[in-house]
């Protein structure tokens, strides 16, 4: 198992066989993923709805679910997939492609085998500490779209997103991003490209609202 990926992670399998099978794709083998993605996406469910209810004590129920379907959907989890390195672990069949869908789906499934090896507060304290970031930054994920409209709106092109700092070890890295866009330039930091590129891109958003 590489260990920037178990580093990356924060969690030591009881049961290897579990984790084994949660990075099995199904075009690799019938015992694969799919029973752990169903039971780790209930579970993922339950530990962010429960972080937001405590975060956001005041925020009605339309808000929680807005944060929430942000922090559960498909290319958040295929962002922490990548964040975890699954790249190097992961076991697919000859041919088959390591897609944001399938990165997403073995987020699930590991936490399905996390809780399978270990229970509830085993799978909350890695869900707290690899989605922190992003129930953090919920609003500055939401300002690549809103630049976007921005500049388009004028008729110009799209912003550019460049990478200008990588710093840390593979198992904690720290990204700055640049954005470039015809009203102006932002730079932001996060502990991914994405998370950056949201930052820098809230940063040119309250530079403008001046």
């Amino acid at each position: 198992m590489s260990e920037t990926f178990v580093q990356k992670l924060g969690y030591t399998f009881r049961q290897p066989k579990l984790l084994e099978q949660a990075l099995t794709h199904p075009s690799f083998g019938t015992e694969n993923y799919q029973r752990l993605e169903f039971l780790g996406d209930r579970v993922l469910g339950l530990v962010v709805a429960d972080m937001l209810f405590a975060r956001y004590p005041e925020a009605a129920e339309g808000e929680l679910s807005r944060r929430f379907t942000m922090l559960v959907r498909e290319p958040t989890l295929a962002e922490i997939g990548r964040e975890w390195r699954l790249e190097d672990v992961a076991r697919l069949g000859a041919g088959e492609v390591l897609k944001q869908a399938i990165l997403a789906d073995m987020v699930e499934a590991i936490l399905g085998a996390m809780y399978e090896d270990n229970g509830l507060e085993a799978v909350r304290g890695v869900v707290q500490t690899a989605w922190k970031p992003y129930l953090d930054l919920k609003d500055e994920k939401d300002s690549k779209s809103r630049l976007q409209e921005l500049v388009q709106g004028g008729g110009n092109p799209l912003p550019e997103y460049v990478v200008i700092a990588e710093e840390g070890p593979d198992h904690n890295k720290n990204f700055t991003v640049e954005v470039r866009s015809a009203l102006g330039v932002g730079t932001g930091q996060g502990v991914s490209k994405q998370v950056a590129g949201a930052a820098a891109a809230a940063a040119l958003l309250a530079q403008l609202d001046k």
